[in-house]
């Protein structure tokens, strides 16, 4: 229980920040993000009127508990870029018998409109709640937030630009943290944090390492020699056999919240034993469950379980990824060895090196869905020990976000370098590289931004790294090079596919891989940027989609061998499949939410690579 004397200035600063003008400026961005993600997969009963070039008006079907009919209008365009929705500024406007006003609040308009779209009650409510959650905490982020430029790492810029998902209505939910807790673990207010350690006994963990990896002697290392001593030493003192038990961190709100209160069962029969804290400090990274070594910036990352919800996604740990992680990093960095083409990309797997688990024995189905994932850890490789001299690392998120000045975190960049040529430089160092993984191997990275670190040289794009590899990829076994290197991987239990219909990591058609790949790279993180440009720049969303296409052609031009996978997986293709992600949160969901949309790149199926001719082929 916390001390309220401790913690009163802190509720003083929250109770600020809930008051000041950062609140609308939240709910503004609420508001915008969920009509637009609802517009744009058909939730909503509407009517358009097209009054000229970009320019639509959205007249939105709602009505009061009494069942009188309001009409919600808002205003914005229909973009090139996958037909999505792009609202303006302007306030959104209820109309009904009493008159017009601008809509109140994210709770009215989600109430009104939800019982004409006939949305599960339960399912609303919970939603709403999501909803409720980000407008707090995105709150309270807007009016802490400072202005900083100027050169900054990796590390310090996750934190700092804190849009949090572009589309998602939901991008700052975070579900399980109360205020206080958003403060003490949220990834922009940079908190130190000191993991708890624990040892479990052996049979009730699963440990994973890369092939080059001592486990024990990685997690010793990461642990500090006198630090591990210490913990050794406590073993022993309680008249345990340190040889029995594996140790493993834990982030300290999962051990407050969670495994103290549910597993304190194996706390009683010594199968699990609190160690006490480690000595390095760590800062959350975007995800808020992967974690930076701030004491050591070379160190691994870790990435622990903490039983919240955030971007309507728990962000527990699944117990068949920990295990699948070295695995999946060792076969990846094999492809990698083996093909010059790829390797001349200079492409980086940040590799998941060890990985350990709590597997709940015997349990009933039921309880191992209470438990699964509550407890374990990954290590993955930090992206400072694959950088040369003269680079620097980005996250990928960064480039469709603004400063807390409204300048454009790229705008630096852009200056130095113009934006056609930073963009083929962006292009051919991102979207090449995960083509040839495409076409050459058949695997289909979910490469949105925060699985993409953008490795430049004074802004200039040069290659890129990708991490979260086991839950951030789809292959066809087919198509696989070598399928005999393919790893055995630990199955996805049912339980899980119930949370996440479209979980698992092996398609069975091509269209699968190619649709995969196109909604994260395409339809969310380069769809986002194409819209970025467009507003901050001027940039045309057909001259953005044309300079892709060129990149990909240039790169068809330099595999003719391939030219069966171009068609077989084309991403030329009229439309694609992407997920509905908002739809999926207000209905019951047995099966997953899928849309058809159009496709950008379709135009440009046969057009030459002209806009980047002058970009050389790697």
């Amino acid at each position: 229980m916390r001390d309220n004397s401790d913690t009163l200035p802190s509720w003083m600063a929250l109770t600020d920040a809930i008051a000041s003008p950062s609140y609308q400026t939240a709910q503004r961005r609420v508001l915008r993000q969920l009509i637009e993600a609802l517009l744009f997969e058909r939730v909503l009963n509407v009517r358009t009127t097209v009054n000229g070039p970009d320019d639509v008006t959205f007249d939105i079907d709602a009505q009061t508990s009494a069942g009188q009919p309001v009409t919600f209008r808002c205003h914005g365009y229909i973009s090139d870029s996958f037909e999505r929705i792009r609202l303006d500024d302007t306030p959104l406007l209820r109309i009904s018998a009493e008159g017009m006003r601008p809509a109140a609040s994210v709770q009215e308009f989600v109430l009104e409109t939800g019982p004409v779209i006939h949305a599960d009650e339960p399912l609303l409510a919970r939603f709403l709640h999501e909803l409720q959650q980000t407008l707090l905490k995105d709150t309270v982020s807007l009016h802490l937030r400072q202005i900083r430029h100027g050169e900054r790492d990796l590390t310090a810029l996750e934190g700092q630009l804190q849009d949090g998902h572009p589309y998602h209505p939901c991008y700052k939910s975070r579900v399980g943290f109360d205020p206080l807790d958003n403060l003490a673990y949220g990834p922009e207010f940079a908190p130190a944090v000191r993991l708890i350690w624990l040892a479990i006994r052996k049979p009730l963990a699963s440990l994973a390492a890369c092939s080059d990896i001592d486990a024990a002697a990685f997690v010793r290392a990461e642990l500090g020699e006198v630090r591990h001593a210490r913990f050794m030493a406590a073993l022993h003192e309680r008249g345990l056999d340190p040889h029995d038990y594996y140790l493993l961190p834990a982030h300290p709100w999962q051990w407050r919240e969670k495994i103290a209160a549910e597993l304190f069962p194996l706390l009683h029969s010594r199968d699990l034993v609190l160690l006490g804290e480690g000595d390095d400090r760590y800062r959350p990274l975007q995800s808020i469950r992967s974690l930076a070594n701030a004491s050591r910036p070379k160190g691994a990352h870790v990435k622990l379980p903490i039983s919240i919800v955030n971007t309507s996604a728990d962000r527990i740990l699944s117990c068949h990824n920990v295990e699948n992680a070295p695995l999946v990093s060792d076969w990846l960095c094999g492809i990698l060895a083996d093909d010059a083409a790829l390797r001349g990309y200079g492409l980086v797997f940040l590799r998941e090196v060890v990985g350990i688990t709590y597997r709940p024995p015997g349990l009933p189905l039921s309880m191992q869905a209470r438990q699964y994932g509550m407890l374990g850890a990954v290590w993955r490789e930090s992206v400072d020990m694959h950088l040369h001299a003269g680079e620097a690392a980005a996250p990928f998120s960064g480039l469709c976000q603004c400063e807390a000045d409204g300048q454009p975190f790229i705008a630096p960049w852009v200056a130095r370098h113009g934006l056609t040529a930073w963009l083929d430089a962006l292009f051919e160092a991102s979207i090449a590289p995960l083509v040839h993984l495409l076409y050459a191997h058949g695997i289909g990275m979910e490469a949105h931004a925060q699985n993409i670190v953008l490795i430049h040289r004074a802004g200039l794009p040069q290659r890129i790294a990708l991490k979260d590899l086991p839950g951030g990829l789809r292959f066809l076994p087919s198509c696989l090079q070598h399928p005999g290197r393919c790893p055995p991987l630990a199955p996805t239990p049912s339980f899980r596919k119930q949370v996440n219909a479209t979980a698992g990591m092996e398609a069975a058609t091509p269209e699968q891989v190619r649709d995969y790949f196109h909604d994260a790279v395409f339809f969310i993180n380069f769809g986002e940027l194409s819209l970025f440009l467009r507003r901050h720049y001027g940039l045309m969303e057909a001259d953005f989609w044309a300079r892709i296409a060129a990149c990909i052609h240039r790169y068809q031009a330099r595999h003719p061998e391939l030219a069966e996978r171009f068609a077989a997986m084309d991403l030329f293709a009229p439309a694609i499949v992407v997920e509905q992600l908002a739809k999926r949160r207000l209905f019951a969901e047995t099966e997953a939410r899928l849309q058809t949309v159009a496709n950008p790149l379709h135009r440009h199926r046969s057009a030459m690579a002209v806009h980047c001719a002058g970009t050389p082929a790697r």
